[in-house]
């Protein structure tokens, strides 16, 4: 009965995909809905909220998930599973038995390599994916992740990723420049007047995960050679360094930099970053090979007119206008990032005023959740 219902499933039916709202669109994840992968969820979101017809099917649960706030229905595939094959036989029947007619997904490795492209090219589904980061960068992902192969299947239809950086990478990968197309993460803020602050201290924030690449043994390290300004560091965030990170600060007998839990929604992020004099960002290649496509937090922090100081790592280059819309340094540069820093908090008020008013104009033609939407839905409305 099985193979029956499969060749039925896989008989062209000409559909139209012009006609979104009457196409079955399943969003296949690793894991939902993370706390630190809010802009899917903002898709999903955009999506509900407009009438589409998605679901989500993923792999597990977050460690770390975030409130949704909206309905949508989500499927387990790892349910009843021992082997890679039950996987895949569990993915492909909820696919199947939902009638799947399209098929989105974030992150080419795991997810892509090892179970959508396999599975969209059996049952003939059109699917496209978003290219970010570790699933590309690291070392041995980058040899395994079949990205090239990926784009080389008829029923892919864009490989969606953040900058020409990305860009240039996959195509040296072989990836089919016809392929790829450029957006950012769906990223949520709202563009509102915000105060001239007067901290004292100054306040300087990092919302990230603890994770190598994000850089946060450096800014330790960069809060020491600070010691000494009235400036007060705060890290949030979650990851499998923080014990390392908590240790580095009591072993350098640190008081001007604190590392706190990660900030639960919306709300939580808006506040921190509005009540900040400055978002760092030091971001690097960790040893691995990974690193950040563009944190989504910078876009955040340049809706709420907080200034950002980042580094050159990937496709941030292509967002943040060094001293127009944001500060730059180079990556791995500490002392560089601790005396740009002080530049920063010597600016003028007129000066850093311009600088956070031009970064709120940029980011709505850069990142914000409708442009990302606008670009997906009108790939998918072209499937031929």
């Amino acid at each position: 009965m099985f193979k029956i219902i499969k060749n039925l499933f896989n008989k062209d039916n000409s559909l139209n995909y012009n006609d979104l709202k009457n196409i079955n669109i399943a969003y296949v994840l690793s894991d939902f809905p993370s706390l630190s992968m809010t802009f899917i969820v903002n898709e999903i979101r955009w999506l509900v909220e407009k009438g589409y017809n998605v679901k989500v099917i993923t792999f597990s649960t977050p460690a770390v998930p975030c409130d949704l706030g909206f309905d949508v229905s989500i499927i387990r595939f790892d349910e009843n599973t021992q082997t890679h094959e039950d996987l895949v036989n569990n993915l492909e029947r909820i696919l199947i038995e939902n009638d799947i007619q399209l098929i989105h997904s974030h992150f080419v490795y795991p997810i892509g390599t090892l179970f959508l492209y396999p599975l969209a090219e059996r049952l003939k589904i059109p699917f496209t994916i978003f290219a970010h980061a570790s699933d590309i960068f690291r070392y041995w992902v980058d040899e395994s992740n079949k990205v090239s192969e990926i784009s080389q299947c008829p029923y892919c239809k864009a490989i969606f990723t953040l900058g020409n950086f990305h860009k240039n990478y996959l195509m040296e990968r072989n990836v089919r420049e016809d392929k790829i197309v450029i957006t950012k993460q769906a990223t949520n803020y709202e563009i509102e007047d915000f105060e001239l602050l007067d901290n004292n201290p100054k306040k300087i924030v990092s919302v990230c995960r603890y994770t190598e690449k994000k850089g946060l043994d450096d800014l330790i390290d960069i809060a020491k050679l600070l010691e000494d300004k009235n400036y007060e560091f705060s890290m949030y965030g979650f990851g499998e360094l923080r014990e390392d990170l908590e240790n580095k600060i009591e072993e350098m007998n640190l008081s001007n930099i604190t590392i706190n839990d990660e900030l639960k929604g919306h709300d939580e992020v808006k506040k921190v970053l509005k009540e900040s004099d400055l978002l760092v960002s030091p971001c690097k290649r960790a040893s691995d090979g990974d690193m950040d496509g563009i944190p989504t937090i910078i876009f955040e922090a340049m809706g709420y007119g907080t200034p950002v100081l980042t580094t050159d790592v990937s496709s941030i280059p292509e967002v943040i206008d060094d001293g127009i819309n944001g500060f730059i340094v180079e990556a791995y540069n500490k002392e560089a990032f601790a005396n740009r820093i002080n530049e920063i908090m010597a600016l003028d008020e007129d000066e850093l005023l311009k600088i956070r008013k031009k970064a709120q104009e940029d980011v709505e033609n850069i990142s914000s959740v409708d442009k990302t939407m606008e670009i997906l839905t009108n790939t998918w409305k072209n499937i031929r």
